[in-house]
């Protein structure tokens, strides 16, 4: 029998702490050789009597007896999915490898496949090396009112269209002008080689023709293009956006300045196309761009979300515009209620 003892250091009778092979294999030659009563060898090694005792019966003499076994089912969960299912989810992912876990369930038939979309999650993430986005970390300790119905409010922002997109030899920049609806998160791009605010009255003038409706407030920051920082810079000038908005009812709401998280939604939004769409496209005019744009704009507002329970914004809007004509009888987008599909 070996002469030097060895315990576990820092261990302080903690259950959590590891046992390691060594510590096993000592603790269990102390008992079977030298007589060390129970008591003695757990207050020594600082372990647990059913560990020792599990470690005693299967001990013969040598380390690898003491060796941890396999973890692993002897046999497959009932309810685990497998076969054609699986080999689905992974061709899908294979064949749109930015595509969210969600989108790929959407794409199954969603609750139709009979598959939830934390399965899906779970066998792109053990099988094709997905991951999905980290959790942003910062806390704020005030929570922000979404409001219940579509249409109530709006959040603007421009975002810069990263130049690695643009075709060898094509000069100038490039903005995209997103609104979304804070109520149903969908979505309206507008793309334009100009930021100013005639071209942010044009975005707004789209996505009131995109969504059908008008909405009562957009929230916007305090950059030019809004109309925000113009009055400081020239008094004298004219703010278009601010003149639209007070000629067709809609309350224009600016952020307080440097809190983008204020905006967050829209924000949010951005992180996507970046990954979803920039990453990998590029475009030769502005023509391309907005046809692109417009693909994914559709793409985008048929993909379900958590925060949204599973369902798409499309889903959503078209659920509280019917939800409004059955309690108010208020009809706010009749083409999108009697539209195809609906």
């Amino acid at each position: 029998m070996p002469g030097d003892i060895i315990a576990q250091k820092g261990g302080n009778g903690r259950n959590y702490i590891p046992i390691d092979i060594d510590t096993r294999y000592h603790a269990c030659l102390r008992r079977a050789e030298s007589g060390w009563g129970i008591r003695k060898v757990l207050s020594y090694y600082h372990i647990k009597r059913s560990s020792l005792y599990r470690w005693l019966k299967r001990f013969d003499g040598t380390k690898d007896s003491l060796m941890d076994g396999s973890h692993r089912p002897k046999s497959d969960h009932p309810r685990m999915v497998k076969g054609e299912k699986a080999k689905k989810v992974l061709d899908l992912h294979r064949r749109a490898p930015d595509a969210s876990f969600l989108e790929i369930w959407a794409k199954m038939g969603a609750k139709d496949a009979g598959i939830s979309a934390s399965t899906v999650l779970r066998i792109m993430k053990r099988n094709g090396g997905y991951e999905p986005y980290a959790p942003n970390k910062k806390k704020h300790d005030k929570r922000y009112e979404t409001p219940e119905m579509v249409g109530e409010k709006w959040q603007l922002d421009v975002k810069y269209v990263p130049t690695s997109c643009k075709a060898p030899g094509l000069e100038g920049r490039y903005y995209q002008y997103t609104v979304i609806d804070e109520c149903s998160r969908k979505r309206a791009l507008y793309f334009s080689d100009e930021q100013s605010t005639y071209e942010t009255v044009k975005a707004v003038g789209y996505a009131i023709s995109l969504f059908g409706y008008k909405p009562r407030e957009i929230q916007t920051d305090n950059g030019v293009e809004f109309g925000g920082c113009a009055r400081k810079k020239n008094p004298d000038g004219k703010d278009l956006f601010g003149e639209f908005c007070r000629q067709s009812g809609i309350r224009h709401h600016f952020i307080r300045p440097r809190t983008p998280e204020h905006n967050g939604k829209v924000e949010r939004s951005h992180r996507t196309d970046q990954d979803k769409f920039y990453r990998s496209m590029r475009f030769f005019s502005l023509g391309d761009l907005r046809k692109q744009g417009k693909a994914w704009e559709k793409r985008y507002n048929s993909i379900p979300k958590q925060v949204l329970g599973y369902r798409s914004p499309d889903q959503v809007e078209l659920e509280k515009l019917r939800e409004l004509m059955e309690t108010t009888g208020e009809i706010r987008c009749l083409k999108r209620l009697t539209s195809i599909g609906s």
